[in-house]
């Protein structure tokens, strides 16, 4: 593992990240990109930081946590009962679409969702306790899941479950919810547009060629919501200093927005070589846009940032990306 990949960690904040065995059991078959090979690297280069001798010395800085299923009663909370149902069955046979023709089942798709959204869950639970200030769910972030069904290889929504709960159980006033995934958040943009609690800025790859296509730059809300979302659409080609540029522009929304916890979806998927998206930044935007989160949520929410992995279909960048997401939440470049 080269040096620009590795973990080193030098801060005050309290740092947890979910990952073990049972994270790698939402991969679908081979052919879809959804699969466990795509964190390979970040896996090995996770387990290479938790094995470092100086385990005392990481405890104070980051703690790797395992995953932990959900109940149905967490997914209830945003899927309807029909739909998880559904999952449940397809997931004994492996056969099958779970909804949308888009996402196939296989054997365990049931079970292996439960850890995804429950690392998700759990890093909400351990940020409104106290316990860590930053939580990073790498699996986590299937943003385009609705309550009705699977989308985009996304079987349950754990962002949108995760800030349901935040809003109607935990009762915070407001949260913000920042998606640089090459594709649109489109299960948490619209079924959050009316809600004026959640503020969404996602920045994405013009949908004209690429799923979901949506997201236009004229979709800000609606009713209630009005004003409250922020969606900057990027052309094919766009490199860092365009994402910068962006980022910017959501920061100031963030800023002003004041919310009481940041939903970071931080999809690896805009890096330039990715199978699927035509962007072409480099891990530096992923550095730049957790060093702005970062600060901000010091400055406005009490430090509290969940982020999760999102896309990314291309091995290397999905390592680099979220190597310099921890490097960033751990404050190894400065910021503690």
């Amino acid at each position: 593992m080269s040096e620009d990949v590795s973990f080193s960690f030098m801060t005050q904040c309290k740092f947890g990240i979910s990952f073990g065995r049972d994270s790698l059991l939402y991969s679908f078959p081979e052919g879809n990109p959804m699969n466990k090979s795509r964190v390979k690297l970040f896996a090995q280069a996770l387990e290479q930081t938790a094995n470092q001798k100086n385990t005392s010395d990481l405890d104070e800085r980051i703690r790797v946590i395992e995953p932990v299923a959900c109940t149905d009663a967490d997914l209830l909370v945003f899927h309807t009962k029909g739909y998880v149902e559904l999952v449940k069955e397809l997931s004994k046979t492996g056969e099958g679409y779970l909804n949308y023709n888009d996402t196939p089942a296989f054997k365990g798709v049931f079970e292996a969702s439960l850890f995804l959204v429950g690392n998700t869950l759990n890093g909400l639970r351990c940020i409104l306790e106290g316990r860590f200030d930053h939580f990073f769910n790498p699996i986590g972030g299937l943003h385009h899941a609705s309550a009705e069904g699977a989308r985009g290889f996304c079987v349950f929504n754990d962002s949108a479950i995760a800030i349901s709960k935040a809003l109607d159980e935990v009762k915070l006033r407001s949260v913000a919810y920042v998606d640089i995934d090459a594709h649109h958040g489109d299960g948490i943009y619209y079924e959050f547009e009316p809600d004026p609690r959640v503020i969404v800025g996602d920045i994405h790859e013009d949908g004209s060629n690429l799923y979901p296509g949506t997201g236009d730059e004229t979709e800000t809300g609606k009713g209630f919501g009005l004003g409250t979302k922020l969606n900057i659409p990027l052309p094919p080609g766009s490199s860092d200093k365009e994402f910068f540029e962006a980022f910017d522009r959501i920061e100031e929304f963030v800023l002003k927005a004041k919310p009481d916890l940041i939903f970071f979806q931080c999809g690896a998927d805009g890096l330039a070589g990715d199978p699927i998206s035509d962007l072409k930044y480099t891990a530096a935007a992923h550095a730049y846009a957790t060093k702005k989160l970062h600060s901000l949520a010091h400055e406005i929410c009490q430090g509290r940032i969940l982020a999760m992995g999102g896309g990314g279909y291309n091995p290397v960048n999905v390592c680099v990306a979220w190597s310099a997401v921890i490097r960033e939440l751990s404050g190894m470049n400065g910021r503690d």
